[in-house]
């Protein structure tokens, strides 16, 4: 049975996932240092010493602070979400289409106008996606620089029946474990989350019944106050509960349409069955990059 591997598919969508987990490992990493800056110059700004510590606790105070802006200004100037977000589009806009023409799917499919001329047509449609990236974000992957490679070209060439297995086993069965798998993460991750914070939060209050009774005269609040802020801030970078819904949602669509795979008994059902298919994944990134810049 043909298996595509990673290698396999062609260099567009590679270099376009390549680049995307490039921008979003820069991303997270520039998030994570900024905020631990702002919670380290709040934990240095509420202590009260004298002499040489005072100055000292002073100045790595500021160093933070000024970690914190230096990383703020790199975000805004290298823009690392633009390449995860944009990066991602292009990337999943190419697995599909590959699909498609892996498997005959409309509007690639084997028989009738979608299978005249379809290597045109591929190479079309990735020069028409690939136009959203800027030049500078599409740094070549490693392995072949085919963007359609011997292993599509087979993976066409199969019957009817050896396709359906190939894009039932590694397209909808892969997906499907995939976005099951990421939402249960996701639903775990958000639910330490909102313990932790809720926690934060409940100690912030304490502090404040306590400071305000007298029991003691350190100034923890704003402490408290930045540490949750970071914590809120972190959450809404990762969006943890809105991606364990939408992850989860997906998983059983695509569920509901594998079962009707033994349905599509002709090339133009099994064309069209694919369409259906590869729409129900492509409304899950158009939601989950709705969900990442705001739109």
């Amino acid at each position: 049975m043909e298996r595509i591997r990673y290698d396999d598919l062609p260099a567009l969508l590679r270099a376009a996932d390549t680049n995307s987990l490039a921008g979003q490992r820069r991303l997270l990493l520039i998030t994570r240092v900024q905020l631990t800056s702002l919670i380290a110059a709040a934990g240095l700004g509420m202590l009260s010493l004298s002499g040489w510590a005072g100055d000292a606790a002073a100045v790595l105070a500021a160093v933070a602070f000024g970690t914190a802006l230096v990383t703020e200004v790199f975000r805004l100037k290298d823009r690392p979400d633009r390449l995860w977000y944009a990066g991602r589009a292009v990337a999943e806009s190419a697995k599909t289409l590959t699909w498609r023409y892996m498997v005959g799917g409309a509007p690639l499919g084997i028989r009738g106008a979608g299978g005249d001329g379809a290597d045109t047509r591929l190479l079309d449609r990735f020069r028409e996606i690939s136009s959203d990236l800027d030049a500078g974000w599409l740094v070549p992957a490693r392995g072949s620089a085919d963007e359609i490679t011997t292993a599509m070209r087979r993976a066409r060439a199969l019957p009817l029946a050896d396709r359906r297995l190939l894009y039932l086993r590694e397209r909808l069965d892969d997906q499907r474990a995939w976005y099951a798998g990421k939402s249960r993460w996701n639903a775990r991750r958000s639910t330490l989350w909102s313990v932790g914070l809720a926690a934060v939060e409940l100690a912030g209050l304490a502090l404040g019944i306590a400071r305000a009774a007298g029991l003691f005269e350190v100034d923890l609040l704003g402490f408290a106050a930045a540490l949750a802020a970071a914590g809120a801030a972190w959450v809404q970078t990762r969006q943890h509960q809105n991606l364990a819904t939408a992850y989860g949602v997906a998983s059983h669509e695509i569920s509901l349409i594998r079962a009707r795979a033994d349905h599509s008994v002709t090339e133009e059902e099994w064309a069209l069955f694919v369409s259906d298919a590869e729409e129900a994944i492509s409304r899950e990134h158009t939601l989950w990059r709705a969900s990442h810049s705001g739109g």
